[in-house]
């Protein structure tokens, strides 16, 4: 493999981690509450939507960059670059209120980092992964992302709700450029991600495997940002519109999150077999349903047994789905994998959303009801997900 000089790296395994944890530690600041707070500036799901779109597309001129830049550049220039590019995400998205400009460039930035964040951290975890240890690895990934993450929420919240913008972009600042600062110095000027053979938007558009992988791949950038935009949206809403407990709601949910992660990491790899991911797809799709059913009618009793439910089939689903994703690109084409995927879900996540957006202004349906039509409908393309092959000895 392309991947095995890195594996043996203990250094970069660390690095890897105090990188995740600095930058989940910054996404939960400000750039998680990008909807929440957009909507609390008066913009609607139009921008919203609208802002998801230009993401998407600028995602996909970035990447092209991001190839570039991995094949010449050191890895600590890599890193170091992403903590730029997400304090410009931070400072325009403090900046939001000024108008329809701010927004797009917001759109276009946040595109960009999440191109290099993103792309630069799933290169560098699949160079770490071993052999069927992928569930195991990426479930310890997310308990320990989610907790830096969480911290930055809980900050990020108190401070939005006591109105320290000037406070938070300070200390966005500090850990960002800080951070940017230490890797860049940390990590030997000679250390690159491995050589990998670069991969053009058009010949993406054209990936065929055996396994439906560019069907799957097509949908799950319009799940990700359901789950990271829109339903963070939804318990905004829920909770009244206050940050604090917003950000108290979020943390506890991921407390759970943790603990069903930690249970399941362990045993996951050992879950062979189509059964137990088709029971993870139906039970993705009825967490679309169950958010639909949410609101703020219910008693609190029976909206944390809903929202505990929906986290944990989201949970299940995203392990199992994220295990076959790393395992067949372990075994087919390495970052070449991860590249297509990155194309196709950011593309067609930029086409559907502009749809939706251009939906949401002719129409101008009231926000819940736009939601729960995008749940329920949502409920449904997720069986696309049973599509999704392994790989086997006789179909590699």
């Amino acid at each position: 493999m392309a991947f095995q000089a890195l594996n043996s790296r203990q250094p970069l395994s660390l690095s890897f981690y105090q990188f995740l944890a600095s930058q989940s530690f910054l996404i939960g600041l400000l750039p998680f509450y990008i909807p929440v707070f957009l909507w609390g500036e008066g913009f609607s799901l139009v921008h919203i939507t609208s802002l998801i779109a230009i993401s998407g597309f600028s995602f996909c001129i970035a990447l092209r960059l991001w190839q570039r830049l991995a094949l010449r550049w050191s890895l600590a220039k890599l890193l170091a670059l992403s903590f730029v590019l997400e304090l410009l995400v931070v400072l325009l998205s403090a900046g939001a209120s000024l108008g329809l400009t701010v927004i797009l460039l917001l759109g276009i930035a946040n595109g960009f980092y999440n191109a290099f964040f993103w792309t630069t951290q799933r290169t560098l975890f699949l160079a770490l992964l071993g052999n069927n240890d992928s569930g195991k690895k990426y479930g310890s990934f997310q308990i320990f992302v989610a907790a830096f993450l969480k911290i930055g929420i809980l900050f990020g919240g108190v401070l939005l709700d006591l109105g320290g913008m000037s406070y938070l972009l300070l200390l966005s600042a500090i850990v960002g450029l800080g951070s940017s600062i230490w890797f860049y110095k940390k990590i030997p000027a000679n250390e690159k991600i491995s050589a990998f053979k670069t991969t053009s938007f058009k010949d993406s558009l054209r990936y065929k495997d055996k396994h439906n992988s560019a069907w799957v791949f097509g949908i799950d950038g319009l799940f990700l940002f359901l789950e990271s935009h829109f339903w963070t949206l939804s318990l905004f809403l829920l909770i009244k519109q206050d940050y604090s407990q917003f950000g108290l709601t979020v943390v506890v949910l991921a407390i759970i999150f943790a603990v069903l992660f930690f249970l399941l990491k362990n045993t996951i790899d050992k879950l062979l077999g189509t059964a137990i991911y088709y029971a993870a797809v139906l039970l993705y799709s009825l967490s679309w349903v169950l958010r639909v059913w949410l609101g703020d009618a219910m008693s609190t009793p029976w909206q944390l047994t809903l929202l505990i439910l929906i986290t944990f089939c989201t949970s299940f689903f995203r392990l199992l789905f994220n295990k076959r994703f790393f395992d067949n690109a372990q075994q087919l084409d390495g970052t070449t994998h991860l590249i297509v995927k990155s194309y196709l879900s950011q593309f067609w996540l930029g086409c559907g959303y502009l749809l939706i957006s251009m939906a949401l202004f002719w129409h101008q349906t009231e926000p819940l009801k736009a939601l729960d039509v995008s749940y329920s409908v949502a409920a449904l393309i997720t069986l696309l997900y049973l599509l999704y092959r392994p790989v086997s000895p006789s179909t590699k």
